[in-house]
């Protein structure tokens, strides 16, 4: 039986990363793309309750949903494919996802509503500059696309960060921990009762992170867990 694999992603249907996607990993399954018809990024894990959502077929098993990433998976898994896909890619994101951005990345979130119903998924970004490697970021999202299809990697979630280098500038593959960072000046106000949310990131650079390793010229790729719950506080309270 052949492979299902669903592709999406949260800066719209028509954006390079997925266009990439569809081309290089034709050959791995059957692709369904299902992904926002408008830019949604840093809509985080939000989905749509108790109102109806538009869903336009862009082309053969290509679907532009009038939602968010996370409805997407959703919509995917549970009104538009004939089974449970057997993976679940969203990306390219054109931006890293690192650290706490995990949290509101819609990235993140598509890939992760799959693995919240026992999907093997994949979220994968590339570097913002002028002229991203989309050849480098594809190679990656196939090499570990087939490692996770065959469960070569265990897990469930992964989140993969690839530096924009030509593939031979690449220093290889680092398995790490999710960085962190703050932001200066998070809140600026552009009137009486109107603010503006952005603010300068400031990293935290520690070694075995996602952040020193794509500083370095490495792929990086963090597995992620779904559940939230602090066991070390949760022992301690028993």
């Amino acid at each position: 039986m052949s492979k299902i694999i669903l592709l999406s992603n949260d800066d719209g249907v028509e954006a390079p990363g997925i266009k990439v996607l569809m081309e290089g990993l034709a050959d791995l399954g059957i692709l369904y793309v299902v992904a926002p018809s408008d830019q949604m990024s840093g809509s985080s894990h939000s989905i749509t309750l108790g109102r109806e959502i538009e869903v336009v077929e862009r082309g053969e098993r290509v679907y532009a949903v009038k939602g968010t990433p996370a409805d997407c998976t959703l919509i995917a898994l549970f009104g538009l494919l004939p089974r449970k896909p057997d993976l679940v890619v969203s990306g390219i994101n054109l931006g890293y996802n690192l650290g706490e951005d995990v949290f509101y990345s819609g990235t993140v979130a598509a890939a992760r509503e799959g693995a919240l119903y026992g999907v093997r998924a994949m979220s994968i970004s590339i570097e913002d500059v002028e002229n991203p490697h989309w050849e480098t970021a594809l190679h990656y999202a196939r090499l570990f696309s087939e490692k996770i299809l065959r469960d070569e990697l265990g897990g469930r979630l992964f989140n993969v960060n690839v530096p924009s280098r030509r593939l031979g500038d690449i220093r290889g593959v680092k398995f790490t921990k999710l960085g962190t960072r703050s932001y200066r000046d998070p809140v600026e106000r552009v009137g009486p009762r109107r603010f503006r949310i952005g603010g300068e990131p400031m990293w935290k650079w520690e070694e075995g992170t996602d952040l020193e390793a794509v500083g370095r010229s490495f792929v990086s790729v963090t597995p992620l867990k779904v559940d939230l719950t602090d066991y070390e506080v949760l022992h301690g309270l028993e």
